[in-house]
């Protein structure tokens, strides 16, 4: 069995070297559209369907750019291990996907029952690595330097 539970997150630009930077509602930390695939959905089905319940964005108000080659690992911290032993889990496996937007593009927050998002706004992608819990920083770092809008350097 995959310790790893299929997951897919989606960094949304607007073509001018920005990304979205998302607030999550509990004001923990900053990260990007992302969540479980479901049985029977493809990663592309998944990530289209996050960006609908957290953002609010339709087909037509994106364009996908890319999908990473890799996917990246991390582990939940014990406590989180430990609510959700039943699952089998003991962390998540990212594919990253990448979108384009127009920079005036209207989110809506609070399109599904369980709001992630307090606020989003755009910014850098090293701020957006920054602000991001420890454990996602190695995936969001990688794919943002795979999709080119990270420096290897950096």
């Amino acid at each position: 069995m995959n310790l790893y539970r299929p997951n897919v997150a989606v960094l949304v630009t607007d073509g001018s070297g920005r990304v979205l930077l998302c607030t999550r509602i509990d004001e923990t930390h900053t990260q990007t559209v992302q969540g479980g695939i479901d049985a029977g959905e493809t990663p592309k089905e998944a990530a289209m369907r996050e960006l609908e319940e957290e953002i609010g964005l339709l087909p037509f108000d994106y364009e996908f750019i890319g999908v990473s080659d890799k996917k990246y690992k991390y582990d939940w911290p014990p406590e989180t291990q430990e609510r959700l032993a039943a699952t089998g889990y003991i962390g998540q496996e990212q594919q990253y996907f990448l979108i384009q937007v127009d920079s005036d593009i209207d989110f809506q927050l609070d399109t599904h029952e369980d709001q992630e998002f307090a606020s989003v706004h755009w910014g850098s992608p090293a701020e957006l690595v920054a602000q991001a819990w420890e454990r996602k920083q190695p995936g969001l770092k990688g794919s943002l330097q795979e999709f080119g809008l990270l420096s290897r350097d950096a």
